[in-house]
Order: C-alpha cells, then structure tokens, then sequence
C-alpha cells in the first residue's frame, strides 16, 4: 500500500478557541504538529503518495505541507461530514488501494506498523479498533465472531459495543467504496459520517476485518480535553 488520504476539512468548533485561527490538524503535540507528525510516520512506513483533504483555513495546511502532499478542497466543509470528504479524493486514486486516516487523529508509531503489518488484500477493508469499554463519544464498533464488522455507529449501545474504532483504516476495492459514498450522498445524507457507508458495506456482505491496536497508546482529538491528553501521552 504506497497512498494515504488524510481528511483534514472540518471547522473543529468543539475546540475553540484553540482551533479559531489553526486548523485542528496543525495543533501542535510534542514537538510536532499532528499533521506533521502523521506524515514523518505514514512516509518511513512506505506511504509515498499522500492526498489531504482541506477546508477550513485551507491555505495554512496547503503552507504546510507544500510539495510533500496533494491537496484537494472540499468546497462543502461545513455542510458535509467526513464521508463527503473522502469522496472528494475519488479522482485521484486511479482505484488504487489506499490507507485512510482521520486528520485528528495521533497514534504511536507501533501501532501503525502493527496495523500495516496485519492487514489483508483479501479483505474489502482492514480499521483498527481499540477493543475496549466505549462513551457516547466514540464510534463504536459491532462485530461478529470473527471480529468482522456488523456496524459503526456513535449510536450502538455499549453493551453491544466491542471497541472504538479509531479512524485508521485500509481500503482494498475503493471503488466499490466510492460507489457506495456516492450513493450514499445521492440519496442526501450529507452530515453522516464515513462509517454509514461501511455499515451499509458490511450488511451486503463485504468483509471489513477489525484489528486490535493491542493498547497502543493513541488519541482522537475532539475536545480541549483531549487535546491535553495527546499532548501528555506524545510529549
């Protein structure tokens, strides 16, 4: 897998004001910036083509990032969720296979070797799933008995949840993806996110394999609160 897209388009009001004049993906945690970071990452584990969707304040990430990363522009940051985000890198894939990430999202360097080095072409999608206790917050998992997805949902009950899954994932058919997404949007649900197209994915029968990040530390960054806890666990 030689390609990564990275969704970076949302306003990321929760974390105001850190967020009102940098777009969440350039906070800094360590002695990087969360973007920064990803991309020294996803690229010493042979990602060499990288696509990153902007929005809000697109001009600081495109200064950023220069020449090492593609940008692409989604026009209906405010009005679409990540789903729209991710179709808008369907031209640019040439139905390649492609690693998918979340642009809040900071994890160790282990589990993303761990990751790569479990994923299987022979599945229609591999996500990394933090098999833990869930909140409200998080995007739960439901899985079968082979740790396949049934459905992801924020909504899923916790007793029916096994895990969270973290916003990394591993797309082997993204054109079955991208018909799906787009299907998805004909029909206007625009403010859903990614993970209704895959539930509807796995109810057709596709195979999305979840995997464990065995306790690799990493964090979503949704809240001030979070943003502490990445800055304390990635000093």
């Amino acid at each position: 897998m030689k390609t990564a897209v990275i969704v970076a388009a949302g306003l990321s009001s929760r974390l105001y004001p850190l967020t009102k004049t940098t777009p969440k993906c350039l906070l800094q945690v360590g002695k990087e910036k969360i973007l920064r970071r990803n991309l020294r990452l996803l690229k010493q584990h042979g990602i060499e083509e990288i696509i990153i969707v902007t929005g809000y304040l697109k001009h600081l990430i495109e200064d950023e990032v220069k020449n090492e990363a593609l940008t692409v522009y989604n026009p209906f940051y405010k009005h679409c969720n990540n789903m729209g985000s991710l179709y808008c890198t369907k031209n640019y894939l040439n139905n390649e296979p492609f690693l998918y990430l979340h642009g809040d999202v900071v994890f160790s360097e282990t589990l993303l070797q761990t990751f790569l080095e479990n994923i299987d072409a022979n599945h229609f999608m591999d996500l990394a799933v933090d098999f833990k206790e869930t909140d409200e917050e998080a995007m739960k998992v439901e899985l079968n008995k082979h740790n396949c997805l049934i459905r992801s949902s924020k909504e899923i009950l916790s007793h029916d949840s096994k895990g969270e899954w973290i916003g990394l994932a591993a797309i082997h058919q993204p054109k079955v993806l991208f018909d799906e997404v787009e299907q998805v949007l004909v029909e206007e649900h625009l403010t859903v996110y990614d993970t209704y197209a895959f539930t509807r994915l796995a109810q057709k029968g596709r195979v999305i394999k979840c995997h464990s990040i065995h306790e690799e530390p990493w964090m979503e960054i949704d809240f001030v609160e979070d943003y502490e806890k990445a800055r304390e666990l990635f000093q």
